[in-house]
């Protein structure tokens, strides 16, 4: 059965502070993960042959991958980027309109260092290069924890701004923090995106929802064991007792098949 990994990312560059590197990724680490990636027989795709895949059964080649960014740090463009087109690897940004050329406020209140995100001509030269650019909402407000009325606005109106921005269709939704319920979910695809990726860990197959499509959450404190657990495991948790529960589970049911 044919199956597909996403990967997500936050920030890719030297870690200020030691509470920052949850979210951010050093550009050598990141490096290594993308040259494992290669050599481990990982087929880099677009974010659009997963959607096709999930929605309509389109093929995809075996150990599929595709990259993704939340947030729209400068860091993407400055150290993520470049790597990632020496490899010939795809990936797609989630950006947020309103705060284009600011800074990451959301995150000041609980005392992470103020980073730059991308401007909208930084995000025009990302996508004429090649990225896709989502929407991560326009200002990375919790979803499921806003008015109706304010959520919606944030999702039809990055989609808007975005297009505007760029020229050209934004089809693919991230929902910020990963929080999001029914409501929310139904206010994405009246959005007119095509997508929306959650952080839920797992592969994404063939008849998935659309609107719920999984991601492997890389940490910037993931050495390389994590990261090759965590993709051949599909989880978020890397841990080295992981195989070895794995594997016992798998034990376990096949005799409780006899």
């Amino acid at each position: 059965m044919s199956r597909a990994l996403i990967l997500m990312y936050h920030q890719v560059d030297t870690p200020a502070t030691v509470q920052e590197q949850r979210f951010c990724s050093p550009p050598a680490e990141f490096r290594r993960q993308m040259l494992w990636l290669k050599q481990a027989g990982f087929r880099p795709v677009s974010l659009e042959a997963i959607l096709a895949h999930v929605a309509d059964g389109a093929p995809l080649p075996e150990k599929a991958v595709h990259i993704t960014f939340d947030d729209g740090f400068v860091g993407v463009l400055e150290h993520a980027w470049p790597i990632l087109q020496d490899l010939g690897m795809p990936a797609t940004l989630f950006a947020l309109p309103a705060r284009a050329g600011e800074v990451n406020d959301w995150m000041a209140h609980r005392d992470y260092p103020r980073r730059a995100l991308l401007s909208a001509i930084q995000l025009r030269l990302l996508a004429d290069e090649g990225m896709t650019i989502g929407s991560h909402t326009r200002t990375h407000v919790m979803l499921s924890e806003t008015p109706p009325a304010d959520a919606e606005k944030e999702i039809a109106d990055s989609k808007r701004e975005l297009e505007d921005m760029l020229g050209r269709e934004v089809a693919h939704f991230a929902y910020p923090f990963g929080r999001f319920n029914a409501d929310v979910r139904n206010m994405v695809v009246r959005s007119g995106y095509r997508s929306a990726c959650s952080t839920r860990s797992g592969f994404n197959k063939a008849g998935d929802d659309p609107f719920l499509l999984r991601r492997i959450d890389v940490s910037g404190t993931d050495r390389l064991w994590h990261f090759r657990q965590k993709l051949r495991f599909g989880t978020n948790e890397a841990s080295r007792l992981r195989p070895l529960s794995y594997f016992a589970g798998r034990l376990a049911a096949r005799l409780g098949q006899r």
